[in-house]
């Protein structure tokens, strides 16, 4: 007997990874703030790649986080792979937020939005604070304490503004969508 279940991802998550990538390229090239580092700035795309795979899942995170990156860096010159490989982990990672989160079926919880923010913090300093940096010593020779410096600037960075921007929006989608068991009679 078939399954009905589709693989792969569905239109809608489809549609959603080319508008993510180019929201998020947009905020990462139009909208960097600087931070004092070179090459690191307060990046607002990671919050929209949080708010996107905490929707849609980790394929949607890390193929948006993965492209907008690669986007961006060729606007201005040549790709730094470490990062834009870092990032799409990044985007995977936060993607399973979707797993507790289930944003289009339960409500938004204070615990919910806890374990979003410690699996961000968690997949934040993973991507920026180890593979970025380490990655950047392996692959382009780069100095540890440059490298590091700039890892744990974006690891800061990045929390925060996951943290904040990246809660507000999937604080705000929750309240938009109609949960199991949240109609009443008139």
């Amino acid at each position: 007997m078939k399954s009905n279940k589709s693989k792969g991802l569905s239109v809608e998550a489809v549609v959603a990874t080319g508008v993510g990538i180019a929201i998020v390229f947009l905020l990462k090239r139009f909208l960097p703030i600087p931070t004092g580092v070179p090459n690191t700035t307060i990046d607002l795309g990671e919050a929209f790649i949080a708010f996107l795979g905490a929707i849609f899942g980790p394929a949607v995170g890390g193929l948006v986080a993965f492209f907008a990156h690669l986007f961006n860096d060729l606007s201005w010159g040549d790709p730094w792979w470490t990062w834009i490989v870092a990032d799409g982990i990044f985007g995977l990672i936060i993607g399973y937020s979707r797993n507790f989160l289930k944003l289009r079926t339960e409500p938004l919880t204070k615990k919910k939005l806890i374990q979003f923010n410690l699996l961000q913090i968690a997949a934040n300093i993973l991507c920026w604070g180890i593979i970025a940096p380490l990655g950047d010593i392996l692959v382009y020779s780069q100095p540890a304490g440059k490298v590091f410096l700039q890892g744990i600037t974006a690891t800061i960075t990045d929390v925060l503004s996951v943290g904040i921007v990246g809660t507000l929006l999937i604080s705000a989608y929750a309240k938009t969508q109609i949960q199991k068991n949240r109609l009443s009679k008139d």
